[in-house]
C-alpha cells in the first residue's frame, strides 16, 4: 500500500462513522436534502397576504386585452407601448406562471383593481368604466364585472377640475379607483341568509386556489363596441403616464411552516 493510500485509509476509518452515503441526485448538490427537514409536514401557516400582478399601457397608446398572472417575478415582460423590463416585487409577487408555487394555497375572498396614483384623470375614467375584469380557474369563471365594481381600496383619491395658466409649471394630483378605504374592494364571498322553506345553503367562503392550480385574471377594454380607447396625451400642467394598475387577489394565503 502506498503512503497516499495508507493516509486515505486512515481518514476513511476515522470519519466514516459520522458520514452518510450520498444519493446520486445529490452529487454536486450536497445540501439538497436539508430544506425538506425544515418543513413541518401536514401543517400550514395562514397569512393575510394578497397576490398581485401589473398591467400597463403607455401614454397615447391604444388599450388592449391583457391576461394577468402569466409572467412571474424575475421574468421579462413588455408593457403595451413600452419597453421590455424584468418583473420585480413592484410588478408582481407571483412566482410561478399561472399558478401558485408549492407548498402554498390562496383562499381568494375579493378582487381589487388598484391604479398608480399618478394616472391621468381621463385614463382613470377609462380604466374604471371601459375595462371588464374576469377571474377564472380550472376553466370556470368565478367573477366578471367592470373595473369600477372592483375598486382599489386604500389609496389616494382625486376629484374636481384642473386649470393651468402658466405653461412652465405643473399640477400635481393623485387618483384612485374608488374611495381610499382598505375595505373598499369587490368581495366574492358573503354571508348566506336562510331562505324560508329551503334547507340551509352552504356558506361561500371564497375561491380556493391550490398549488399548481391554473388561474388567471383577464382585463379587457375592447368590448365597448366603440372605438378602442387611446390613453391620454400630456397637457399643460397635467402629465400623462398611461395606465399603470395592478389586479389584487385578496384573501388568506396558506404557506409551509418552516
Amino acid at each position: 500500500m502506498s503512503t497516499l493510500q495508507h493516509a486515505a485509509s486512515g481518514l476513511s476509518s476515522r470519519f466514516t462513522p459520522h458520514l452518510r452515503v450520498m444519493e446520486e441526485r445529490e452529487v454536486g448538490r450536497p445540501h439538497g436534502r436539508r430544506p425538506l427537514k425544515n418543513i413541518v409536514q401536514g401543517q400550514m401557516d395562514a397569512r393575510v397576504q394578497p397576490l398581485y400582478d401589473i398591467f400597463q399601457v403607455a401614454a397615447t397608446t391604444a388599450v388592449v386585452q391583457q391576461t394577468l398572472f402569466t409572467i412571474p417575478f424575475g421574468q421579462q415582460f413588455t408593457p403595451t407601448g413600452g419597453a421590455a423590463t424584468t418583473k420585480s416585487l413592484y410588478h408582481t409577487n407571483l412566482l410561478n406562471s399561472g399558478s401558485l408555487d408549492a407548498p402554498k394555497k390562496l383562499l381568494v375572498k375579493n378582487i381589487s383593481i388598484m391604479n398608480r396614483p399618478d394616472v391621468a384623470p381621463l385614463d382613470l375614467i377609462a380604466l374604471a368604466g371601459q375595462y371588464v375584469v374576469q377571474f377564472t380557474t380550472l376553466g370556470k369563471q368565478f367573477w366578471v364585472g367592470h373595473a369600477q365594481k372592483a375598486p382599489g381600496g386604500a389609496g389616494a383619491w382625486v376629484g374636481g377640475s384642473f386649470s393651468q395658466t402658466a405653461a412652465a409649471s405643473a399640477t400635481a394630483f393623485a387618483a384612485a379607483n374608488g374611495w381610499p378605504s382598505g375595505q373598499n374592494t369587490a368581495p366574492i364571498t358573503d354571508a348566506v341568509p336562510d331562505i324560508p322553506g329551503y334547507p340551509p345553503i352552504t356558506p361561500i367562503t371564497g375561491v380556493l386556489l391550490e398549488q399548481g392550480q391554473p388561474f388567471q385574471v383577464i382585463v379587457d377594454p375592447t368590448l365597448t363596441g366603440a372605438t378602442v380607447y387611446t390613453t391620454a396625451t400630456a397637457i399643460a400642467g397635467v402629465p400623462a403616464n398611461g395606465i399603470i394598475a395592478w389586479a389584487y387577489l385578496e384573501g388568506i394565503t396558506l404557506v409551509a411552516i418552516v
